[in-house]
């Protein structure tokens, strides 16, 4: 049973991202005094699609109804998502949809991911974002008693009941969990990167016509995937052209590089000459490179008072989609068992993160892998190769997998665990 009064413990939220800010609202929501500690000096509005999974719009309701809200103020309706053959060179016969995911009803979901985080900040009680605050390391007490002190890169430090790290892909708190030599510290190039960018929807109809505009999904061809789906309003079209590295990532500090459009034509060479068009047809671009902890999973996402989630915990491919999903449900999650009766601070927020980490990896990890595996089968590079009936039933087995997910059925099994746990270290700890 959840408290229904403030908690007597605070919560350190590392990050500012959907996820940290989820998380926040969720625990805003249950009572649970938090504090968001975020790198930037102020958010940033990033000009790129975000695509959500039917299970990531019914998790938002899990963690806060407003935060179902506030993506339906900033979404598009459900759409299906296609599958096409990228291959072919005659304009006509990549308009054939190979096979399809979702419908009109429930499908997938697409946003402006800046304007939906600027919704979300609303969400958040003031005053309780501290920005400018890079993580160095987590000072914890001696013996069991005690608060935790973290030290940033300022030279100030704040002192906590609880550390979670919603920091992402370059995650400060992993190391810390698992270790600054441990492999999984740091995520590693998957030698997979993208050009994205933005194309008004008028403009896009120019160069592609309404009808190929129309469609909403995933251009398959070898070595090259094309993904297309309207966002803000449907006045843009989100499009990512995914492409395969022969050498290792140029920089060690930065993710996305700037780009130039000649570049990722020629990089896009396999693809149908049409969608090669609207790509020049963009101003400008940037080259994402794709980074996972596919070689290299956690061994666990707690240890003591510090948890992960979201990409600090399971930093994949986009290829599922579902990355920000995944976040999505482990804020719920982890909310829903801070907020239980009988959790105070030291031991008991122990076994708090050593609940989520049983009943949350095993799916994070499983996304990780799918996801890498989507990105084969969409590039031909699978034991099917072309063979698009064999490709469908693969991709289909899995969006159910992922789709269909009962976060419900997760967080009762998690807070049944959590109460045997606390049982055994003797019941309420602290009143709460």
């Amino acid at each position: 049973m959840s408290s229904t009064q403030e908690k007597r413990f605070e919560v350190a939220i590392v990050g500012g991202g959907i996820a940290g800010i989820i998380l926040a609202i969720s625990l805003a929501r249950r009572d649970v005094p938090f504090t968001i500690y975020e790198r930037a000096h102020a958010f940033a509005e990033l000009g790129v699609g975000l695509g959500m999974t039917p299970n990531a719009v019914r998790a938002m309701r899990f963690c806060d109804p407003a935060v179902r809200e506030a993506f339906e103020k900033v979404t598009e309706p459900p759409f299906e998502w296609n599958f096409l053959d990228g291959t072919t060179s005659e304009a006509a016969d990549d308009d054939i949809v190979q096979f399809s995911l979702g419908s009109t009803v429930e499908g997938m979901r697409g946003c402006h991911r800046g304007q939906f985080l600027k919704r979300l900040v609303e969400l958040v009680p003031e005053g309780a974002i501290r920005f400018g605050k890079q993580l160095v390391r987590v000072e914890e007490p001696r013996g069991v008693a005690g608060r935790l002190v973290m030290v940033f890169d300022d030279g100030t430090t704040a002192e906590t009941d609880a550390v979670v790290g919603c920091d992402g892909i370059k995650s400060t708190t992993r190391a810390i969990v698992v270790g600054e030599d441990h492999p999984s510290a740091k995520c590693t190039y998957t030698y997979k990167y993208a050009y994205r960018g933005l194309v008004p929807v008028a403009q896009a109809v120019e160069i592609l016509g309404p009808e190929k505009t129309a469609i909403s999904g995933v251009w398959m061809s070898h070595g090259v995937h094309f993904v297309s789906y309207p966002v803000a309003r449907r006045t843009m079209l989100n499009i990512v052209a995914h492409c395969t590295a022969r050498d290792d990532w140029p920089s060690e500090t930065q993710l996305t590089l700037p780009a130039d459009i000649e570049s990722c034509v020629r990089d896009i060479d396999k693809l149908c000459a049409p969608l090669k068009r609207v790509i020049q047809s963009l101003k400008g671009v940037d080259r994402w490179g794709q980074f996972d902890l596919g070689e290299h999973p956690p061994p666990t996402y707690a240890k003591g008072r510090i948890c992960l989630i979201g990409d600090a915990a399971h930093a994949s491919t986009p290829h599922q989609g579902a990355g920000g999903g995944i976040c999505i449900e482990d804020a719920a999650v982890l909310a829903s068992l801070l907020a239980e009766d009988g959790v105070g601070p030291d031991a008991a927020i122990e076994a708090v993160f050593a609940t989520f980490d049983a009943h949350r990896r095993q799916r994070g990890e499983w996304l990780v892998k799918s996801s890498r595996r989507a990105g084969e089968l969409y590039e031909l590079k699978s034991e099917y190769g072309k063979d698009f009936e064999k490709v469908g039933a693969e991709v289909k087995a899995t969006a159910e997998k992922m789709w269909g997910f009962s976060l419900e059925e997760n967080i009762r099994g998690a807070v049944e665990d959590l109460r045997k746990r606390l049982e055994g270290l003797g019941g309420r700890l602290v009143a709460t």
